[in-house]
């Protein structure tokens, strides 16, 4: 009995320990230049800045923890694992194990990609009716570009970003529509960059949030965090820090998985 009695207590005090909040675990997506990446040692992008920036305002300890592709990164903030991704698209699926900021921390834009010297007309997505275009399947661009392309485009889903501009570089589609930045650093380092032009304008732009697991000890410090993510971002010439994020990666363009 003394045995049960000495394990009860020792398993409550486990619990009271977990419940503290004393830091939190952050990750991020490792193959998102520039919002996020990993370089082999460390995390780093635009989004990780400004997240330990607000953190460390805020006066939250943290670490930064690299845990693998940024599927294995959705799994551990589902069990508690860590706490924070830095950005990621708000969906219903995710809602059932993370918690939002209000505010959003960056724009996700997307893009039409042509061949080079293509002459092709674009002001604005009803410009592609009529043509051949492809897509990433899986991709979900928000914005309303996903419900205009399956009632008004002929787009052929193809299985990656590799896959479309060899599509593409065939002839066999007119256009590639995809998220910027990953298609942008697939061309980088492919080496396939001048090969392809990503048309203006985005042909969408979806937000992107601050995820915290449902799990985490520290979810009561979320709107803290939010008003410290307001107030920092009104500080911050986003696109140029996003720029800069851009310009450290394409010198040395590594995706560690």
């Amino acid at each position: 009995m003394k045995r049960l009695w000495l394990s009860a207590i020792s398993f409550a005090a486990s619990f009271v320990a977990q419940g503290q909040c004393t830091k939190v675990v952050v990750t991020a997506d490792p193959e998102y230049p520039p919002y996020a990446w990993y370089d082999g040692q460390t995390l780093r992008g635009a989004s990780v800045d400004v997240v330990l920036a607000v953190l460390q305002a805020i006066k939250l300890p943290y670490e930064l923890r690299y845990v693998g592709p940024f599927v294995r990164a959705l799994q551990n903030a589902r069990i508690g694992e860590v706490d924070i991704i830095t950005e990621l698209k708000r969906n219903a699926e995710r809602e059932e194990y993370l918690a939002y900021a209000d505010t959003p921390i960056f724009s996700n834009p997307s893009s039409v990609f042509v061949r080079a010297g293509q002459n092709l007309k674009f002001t604005k997505r009803e410009d592609l009716r009529g043509l051949r275009g492809g897509a990433t399947h899986g991709t979900r661009f928000g914005a309303g570009l996903d419900e205009y392309i399956e009632a008004n485009l002929n787009v052929e889903m193809g299985p990656g970003i590799k896959e479309n501009f060899l599509k593409l570089d065939a002839g066999r589609i007119d256009y590639f529509i995809s998220p910027h930045y990953p298609a942008l650093s697939h061309l980088i380092t492919s080496g396939n960059e001048g090969k392809f032009v990503a048309l203006k304008p985005y042909v969408a732009e979806a937000l992107n949030y601050v995820g915290w697991s449902r799990r985490s000890a520290c979810l009561g410090r979320l709107q803290e965090f939010d008003a410290m993510l307001k107030r920092y971002l009104a500080t911050l010439n986003t696109g140029r820090l996003v720029d800069d994020n851009q310009d450290a990666w394409r010198r040395n363009p590594v995706m560690k998985r």
